[in-house]
């Protein structure tokens, strides 16, 4: 996995002047809000497809395990830190100049951004047909000028060749500057990646429960809470049943993780 993220962040770069860093084996481009916006800017609705992926403590872990996971990192063109933990762990290891660029404070810069320039954001998520339609309704009320559609897709749909076919139809025939899945990670990562030459221009970006956050379905943590790093609190208390296992029992296992990088570290610089 450490050579491909090695790949990736040569790749991604060649071209520009997004600065690469690794956290541990992961790749992290040290960028603020405002940067990320521009280089999205740059990609929207451009060839080739661009992958944006966004590190929180639950992705770090998983990756240490997730093989296919890893490789949908590999490829992504921008890996923005999401959540004030992974910046604490990024200054504890030496990493200078990361900022927090969580995805749901990304979103709506995009969205605001493509609505200043017409842009065409097409959503894939939504706990069913309604919920998306209420959803792609408040979006496009808030954000006059952008564009919007998408589709709420049968669960398991990235396991069955026809429904993905069906998907990807639906996608290009809409011509998306901006692809916002938000059907769960790995899942929407892993999707976005594989299909990227089927895909062939644009930005893709998994965003989680920002489509609701956006649509004003789900409030956010109050700021206070996100600039303390408890922003996952916040979620846990409001869905304790779906969330308690990723929280309380999988992303315990991030400070051993960073322990261990921190000791690599040492080990490195010694010999």
């Amino acid at each position: 996995m450490d050579a491909q993220f090695a790949n990736a962040a040569a790749s991604a770069s060649a071209a520009a002047a997004i600065r690469w860093q690794r956290l541990g084996n992961v790749p992290l481009s040290t960028v603020t809000l405002n940067e990320a916006v521009e280089w999205i800017a740059r990609w929207a609705g451009q060839a080739p497809f661009r992958l944006v992926v966004t590190p929180n403590v639950d992705h770090l872990v998983t990756l240490q395990r997730d093989a296919a996971f890893g490789a949908a990192y590999a490829r992504a063109d921008l890996s923005l830190a999401d959540g004030q933990p992974v910046v604490w762990a990024a200054r504890y290891l030496g990493l200078r100049g990361v900022e927090k660029v969580s995805g749901s404070d990304l979103l709506p810069a995009l969205c605001a951004r493509g609505a200043r320039e017409g842009w065409r954001a097409y959503f894939v998520g939504g706990r069913d047909d309604e919920e998306l339609g209420l959803c792609l309704r408040r979006i496009g009320e808030r954000y006059p000028g952008l564009r919007v559609g998408g589709t709420s897709p049968p669960f398991g749909f990235e396991a069955d060749a026809r429904q993905t076919d069906a998907l990807l139809g639906r996608i290009l025939e809409f011509g998306p500057d901006l692809l916002l899945l938000g059907v769960g990670s790995p899942k929407s990562e892993i999707w976005l990646a594989r299909h990227a030459e089927r895909l062939g221009q644009g930005v893709g970006l998994s965003i989680g429960a920002g489509m609701r956050f956006v649509a004003g379905l789900e409030p956010r943590a109050p700021r206070w809470m996100q600039r303390a790093g408890l922003e996952w609190s916040f979620r846990l208390m409001r869905e304790p049943g779906r969330l308690w296992r990723r929280y309380l029992v999988e992303d315990v296992r991030f400070l051993p993780l960073v322990l261990r990088w921190k000791r690599e570290a040492r080990r490195r610089k010694l010999n």
